[in-house]
C-alpha cells in the first residue's frame, strides 16, 4: 500500500467515527502528533466510554536517511558508500489503563511496514591501488547489500499519557520494542568484486545476526481531543 492511498482511508475511517459518534454518545476521538525514535508522524486516538481501561490509536510514522560518506583505504584508495534506511509504519494500538485515575498505560499492537529499504551501495571512484596492484573502477565494479525484516511486526511497551485526553489538549510519551525477526540478507556485486567468496558467507552472516530482531523505541505526542 502505498502513502498516497494510506493517508485518504485514515481521513476516510475518522470521518465514518465521526458518524458513529453522533450515534454512540460515549465515542470519544484526538488527533495527535508523534515525534522519536521512530522519525515523526501522526495518529489518531479512540476511546468507546469514560469508564472504559482501553483506548485505541490509528496511526503512521516515517524515519529515513541517505547521506553517503567516504572511507578511506590508504592515500591512493577511496571508498564511497550511499546508504539508504526508510521506516515507514502504519500502526495499529491497544492501550490498556489499569486505573482510570492515571494516564499510566500498557501498550500492544501490529504495525506494517510499507516500501521498506535498509541498504548500502558501495563503489569507489579511485579505484584499487594497493602497492603493485592498480584496479580501475570500472573494473572493480560495485557492492550492495540489502537487509530484509518482516513487514508486519508487533510491538509491546509502556507509556504515560492517554490516547485520547480529558482535556482538550493532552501530552504523553512511549517507551517500547517491535519485534522484527530475523534478517535475511540479499548481497549484489559486479566486476571483480563478483569474484568474491562473500556471497557464500551469506548464510553464515544471517545466523550471526539472528539476534538482531528487536527495535526499541521511544515516542512522545501531543494531541488534540475532537468532537467536543
Amino acid at each position: 500500500m502505498k502513502l498516497r492511498y494510506l493517508l485518504p482511508s485514515i481521513i476516510f475511517l475518522l470521518l465514518s467515527s465521526q458518524v458513529q459518534a453522533s450515534i454512540d454518545p460515549p465515542g470519544k476521538f484526538s488527533f495527535g502528533v508523534l515525534g522519536g525514535t521512530l522519525g515523526y508522524g501522526g495518529e489518531f486516538g479512540y476511546r468507546y466510554s469514560d469508564d472504559s481501561h482501553w483506548q485505541f490509536r490509528l496511526g503512521y510514522t516515517h524515519i529515513g536517511y541517505k547521506k553517503p560518506f567516504n572511507v578511506e583505504i590508504n592515500k591512493d584508495t577511496k571508498a564511497q558508500f550511499s546508504p539508504l534506511v526508510r521506516m515507514n509504519l502504519a500502526q495499529i494500538k491497544a492501550d490498556y489503563h489499569p486505573s482510570l485515575h492515571s494516564s499510566f498505560r500498557i501498550t500492544g499492537g501490529i504495525a506494517y511496514q510499507i516500501n521498506p529499504r535498509y541498504s548500502v551501495l558501495g563503489s569507489s571512484e579511485t579505484g584499487l591501488v594497493i602497492d603493485d596492484v592498480n584496479i580501475n573502477p570500472e573494473d572493480l565494479g560495485q557492492v550492495e547489500i540489502r537487509l530484509k525484516w518482516w513487514k508486519l511486526t508487533p510491538h509491546l511497551g509502556i507509556g504515560v499519557g492517554r490516547a485520547v485526553p480529558r482535556k482538550r489538549v493532552g501530552a504523553g510519551f512511549e517507551l517500547g520494542c517491535y519485534y522484527l525477526g530475523s534478517p535475511k540478507i540479499d548481497f549484489w556485486t559486479n566486476g571483480l568484486l563478483d569474484e568474491t567468496t562473500i556471497p557464500d558467507q551469506i548464510p553464515k552472516i544471517e545466523h550471526n545476526m539472528r539476534n538482531y530482531s528487536f527495535l526499541p523505541y521511544l515516542l512522545v505526542s501531543l494531541r488534540v481531543r475532537l468532537g467536543d
